[in-house]
């Protein structure tokens, strides 16, 4: 999952030339409110990686000091880098007092990058009476010109106060909203007699799978009501978890107009001080309603502050979260093209037709009506997305944000105000089995104010029958998050899990990592069983339990654990049906992993022998491990060309492919050629904090279903991924198909021989295939159907 990660970290961990160094003599007298300026200018042909060391001991190593990335586009740059924000891969925080040097330079090595600057700058106060306080833990990182305000300052009363601080998980942290205290209930601020505006920062950014939801929160200054929110969990879901699903990214867009400046997180009032503290009392359903990040009192003669520190605020996210140069610009003019005229389907599968859409200068929402592949009075059933621009990182953990329009909607279209950007419109034919075979024509029409755009289209079924997918192929999966926060929603989340399933079904796919309960308990234990009669039942084969092996070993330790495993291999085995594969291993050569599932391996296999242990190897290292696993989940990092794969098979073990960046190979073609055993993709459902935020976690959302208000919506919003593994699965079942007839045809034998030589044995040169190749190669196989 984070072989980019590890390659970066071999870079790190190797003697390097740095381009820029400051020695510890350069570093005395750090605060944590300095800040680490580096300037530079790329003007090579792509985009660069910065890695900026730092080191509190001598010589340490990779997992003992501090190592940031950042991916730089073209154009000079500057980046502005707390101290307090410099932390080990496993969070500690770098002593700022002991600081032996920092090291900045190129991990490309690319001609026309070159780094100029690199200094410590302490910043000086926001201005004359001006009070600023940042809250949080001691030591988190402070923005510039504010003191820190942390729960021994004296100035917060609340019995449960609690300092948090999310910049451990952050690749790049704004210092004043990355942190805070909850559990406010009063904070007295020292202000002298006057009029002052009050401004404070409400938002905790949250953690990894989880964002705070305060529903009721009252603000009082000096007795005097100034703020008031009371929403129910359906209006909070609506309004705060999925606020920014509609946003419109454009050319114009930025990191701090998207997801820095959130004003409505923040809240501004005017209250007079006789010379005693201004007394501010918190209230609301959960210490998170008692949340604040920053507090800025200005004399209200001097309200320009705030625009000043806004101004500042704006400059830090678009220089640390800079957006890569757009590849896709609007022509302005009005257009419906579809990009594959006739596409060939057999009974049983689904096809894709895409079209490309242009809005222009038209405004108003277009209404889209699909007229459904038809002949002779048979239609084919047929669903409807269309793409909406995001941005999400470049890479894994960068820092670099770029734009794509592989999030597919579904519903109406938003309202137009400007130049459209372009967009996909995907349509989805689900060719049901009994289909007769003939071509089907249907239309996508697309009406405007005062225009109507039609493309028509047409289906092609073939008439061949193909072999069920027996390769388990699909993705990992939780239970929509957000659900489960609230007592009166709990239901919803299980399900739209169901509906999950079932959707991922009807796209073909076969494989899944399910979020199977923790079986710690009697009830969690029926679950358990309850959730794998509905898998079996849905068709899925065998699936893997991620994550309730390690569970049970935390909670009841391995023994205990194993014996529990056993009990339920035997209730699968009285009911002859396939038990899980247990992953006890992820990663294990990862840094900071320790090989804690051998203890696990022992136990399991004296008192769950039955048991199918699994593991995720992501390193040529972990080949040592691959005696104790009856599964291996292998990615690029670990090695996947053909003879890797044949030499993990040996002793009848299983192999997957795992979190490979071309889906539709993955699945199709190339699990095929390798003769893997299956193939799984990282995520259905994982996204950081705010689902719709790319900079809020120590990695960017993973999402192939994204959240919606309703856990079983007509249509989900998907990634345009998981129609790639649809895809691949398809182009599978038609090599099987192929396979079949070569038995008897010399066509069809001659072409199984030329794709086998034709599709590469390894994964670095699977990876230049184009998907239409992997389109010519289908329709090669199509023919001889016709």
């Amino acid at each position: 999952m984070k072989h980019w990660l590890i390659a970066l970290a071999m870079i790190v961990g190797t003697p390097a030339l740095a381009d820029l160094r400051l020695d510890n003599a350069d570093l005395t007298d750090i605060s944590p409110t300095s800040m680490l300026l580096i300037v530079g200018n790329n003007l090579s042909a792509s985009d660069v990686i910065v890695v900026v060391r730092a080191d509190d001991t001598s010589n340490p190593s990779y997992s003992d000091r501090a190592n940031i990335e950042r991916v730089i586009p073209k154009g000079k740059f500057e980046l502005q880098i707390p101290f307090a924000s410099l932390r080990t891969p496993g969070g500690r925080q770098l002593d700022l007092t002991a600081l032996q040097q920092i090291m900045a330079f190129s991990a490309n090595n690319e001609r026309g990058f070159a780094l100029s600057t690199m200094r410590v700058e302490t910043p000086k106060p926001l201005g004359k009476n001006v009070y600023a306080w940042d809250l949080g833990p001691e030591g988190s990182a402070i923005w510039p010109g504010f003191q820190p305000l942390t729960v021994t300052s004296g100035l917060l009363a609340g019995a449960g106060l609690n300092a948090i601080d999310r910049g451990a998980r952050a690749q790049a942290a704004d210092a004043l909203t990355i942190d805070g205290i909850r559990g406010i209930d009063s904070a007295a601020l020292p202000l002298p007699a006057g009029d002052w505006q009050i401004t404070l920062w409400l938002r905790d950014a949250g953690e990894w799978e989880y964002l705070p939801h305060p529903l009721q929160r009252t603000i009082t200054a000096n007795g005097k009501r100034v703020f008031s929110q009371n929403l129910s969990a359906t209006e909070w879901i609506e309004s705060v978890y999925l606020g920014r699903r509609n946003e419109e990214i454009s050319p114009k867009s930025s990191s701090w107009t998207h997801y820095g400046e959130r004003k409505s997180d923040r809240v501004t009032f005017n209250v007079s001080s006789d010379g005693n503290p201004v007394i501010l009392r918190l209230s609301g359903d959960s210490t998170d309603a008692q949340f604040v990040s920053g507090i800025l009192a200005v004399p209200q003669s001097n309200q320009l502050i705030l625009e000043m520190l806004t101004r500042q605020r704006k400059a830090w996210w678009e220089k640390n979260w800079p957006i890569a140069n757009w590849k896709k610009w609007p022509t302005g003019q009005p257009s419906l093209r579809v990009t594959n005229h006739e596409t060939s389907a057999a009974p049983g599968t689904s096809a894709v037709v895409e079209f490309a859409f242009e809005q222009g200068n038209l405004p108003g929402a277009p209404m889209v009506m699909l007229r459904q592949p038809r002949l002779s009075g048979v239609e084919i059933p047929t669903r409807w997305h269309w793409s909406q621009w995001q941005l999400t990182r470049t890479h894994l953990s960068s820092t670099l944000l770029a734009a794509n329009d592989d999030f597919l909607r579904h519903g109406l279209l938003p309202e137009n105000h400007g130049v459209a950007m372009p967009r996909r419109m995907v349509v989805r034919v689900d060719v049901p089995k009994a289909t007769p075979p003939g071509t089907y024509l249907g239309e996508l029409v697309v009406m405007m104010q005062g225009k109507s755009l039609k493309a028509p289209f047409s289906i092609h079924v073939v008439n061949a029958f193909l072999p069920d997918m027996v390769k388990p192929v699909g993705i990992y999966l939780e239970k929509p998050v957000h659900f489960g926060w609230f007592t009166e929603l709990a239901g919803a989340g299980h399900q739209a899990m169901i509906c999950d399933l079932t959707f991922l079904r009807k796209l073909g796919l076969t494989g899944i990592s399910p979020p199977y309960p923790t079986p710690q308990n009697d009830e969690e234990r029926q679950a358990f069983e309850e959730m794998s009669l509905m898998l079996n039942k849905m068709g899925f084969g065998t699936p893997m339990a991620y994550t309730p092996a390690k569970r049970l070993v935390q909670s009841l330790g391995a023994g205990n654990a194993a014996n529990v495993i056993a009990d339920i291999e035997r209730q699968h085995q009285t009911r002859l049906q396939s038990s899980p594969y247990w992953s006890i291993a992820d990663e294990p050569s990862n840094p900071g992993n320790l090989d804690l599932f051998k203890d696990m391996h022992r136990q399991f296999s004296m008192f769950a022998p039955s048991a199918k242990l699994a593991g995720h190897l992501n390193h040529d290292e972990d080949r040592k491990y691959l005696p104790l696993f009856d599964l291996v989940l292998i990615n690029d990092g670990f090695g996947i060309d053909r003879d890797d794969i044949k030499q993990a098979q040996h002793d009848d073990r299983k192999v997957w492919l795992y979190n490979l960046p071309n889906p539709r190979a993955a699945a199709g073609f190339y699990l095929w050629q390798s003769d893997a055993d299956g193939f799984l993709k990282w995520h259905g459902r994982m996204p950081t904090a705010d689902p719709f935020d790319p900079t809020d976690g120590r990695e960017y959302d993973v999402q192939f279903l994204y959240p919606s208000d309703k856990p079983c919506p007509e249509e989900p919003d998907i990634d345009i991924a998981l129609y790639d593994i649809m895809q691949g699965i398809t182009d599978y079942r038609w090599v099987l198909w192929l396979q079949d007839k070569a038995q008897t045809n010399p066509d069809a034998k001659r072409l199984l021989a030329q794709l086998k030589r034709d599709v590469p044995h390894t994964w670095d040169a699977m990876l230049t295939v184009t998907p239409q190749q992997m389109e010519t190669w289908r329709q090669q196989i199509i023919q001889l159907a016709l």
